[in-house]
């Protein structure tokens, strides 16, 4: 008896150690499988923000223009005024022919967290606007530099120096810098533990809508840092 015990302990034994290096195994995969598929993840949402279409010149200010077929100029706000303020409740539209002078309010976007003012990168005569955001706001957000455009304008003055609009890799390199420095700002605004919930699950990327979490201070704190044309640009 005493040797079937021994036996049957022995057996017990190694079929338990075998379970303990299975589930280690699988938990090892696991992990692994988790990691990829955040790393796909992110690599799919950082293409999806940072892609800038053809055509499409980006401001320093963070807006966008383009060229329209009436010879003026298609505006909106870029990804990452997209990324930060999500999906809006309202926007405030410009009004049709009214004139627009560079550096001031342009637009605004509005949701139960905050506000935030977009400036005119460019001077000029606001000739038509997209009031289908009126009743779809959300489209700045889910498509800023398609259905979500704000306005058209014809220019009625030249506005700083080339260097201050940007275009294909150009743009999207500068456009990535400047998620990394919006990352930046949020962990300088909340503690690290909540900046964290502010982004993505792996902590890198901004989550839609994080900057109206913050609050107005917040909003205002991102259109001196991200908005406001520098000194010296009239």
């Amino acid at each position: 008896m005493v040797a079937i015990f021994v036996a049957f302990m022995f057996v017990s034994l190694v079929l338990t150690d075998l379970g303990v290096e299975k589930w280690k195994a699988w938990r090892t995969a696991y992990a692994l499988q988790a990691a990829r598929s955040a790393a796909a993840a992110m690599a799919i949402d950082r293409d999806a923000w940072c892609r800038v279409p053809d055509g499409v010149h980006l401001g320093s200010q963070h807006t966008w223009v383009k060229s329209d077929p009436a010879g003026g100029l298609e505006i909106g706000a870029d990804a990452l005024v997209a990324r930060a303020v999500g999906a809006a409740c309202r926007i405030i539209l410009p009004k049709q022919g009214e004139m627009v002078t560079a550096g001031q309010p342009l637009f605004r976007l509005e949701n139960k967290g905050g506000t935030v003012t977009i400036p005119a990168a460019i001077t000029g005569r606001i000739v038509e606007v997209n009031t289908r955001l009126d009743g779809q706001p959300e489209l700045v957000s889910q498509d800023p530099y398609g259905s979500g455009w704000v306005c058209h304008l014809t220019p009625t003055r030249a506005e700083g120096t080339a260097s201050d609009w940007r275009f294909g890799e150009q743009a999207v390199i500068w456009l990535e810098k400047e998620f990394g420095r919006f990352q930046e700002f949020l962990f300088g605004q909340v503690s690290p533990d909540l900046a964290l919930g502010l982004t993505s699950q792996d902590g890198g990327f901004p989550a839609a809508g994080c900057l109206l979490e913050l609050g107005s201070q917040a909003c205002e704190a991102f259109e001196a840092s991200f908005l406001r044309r520098p000194e010296g640009i009239s």
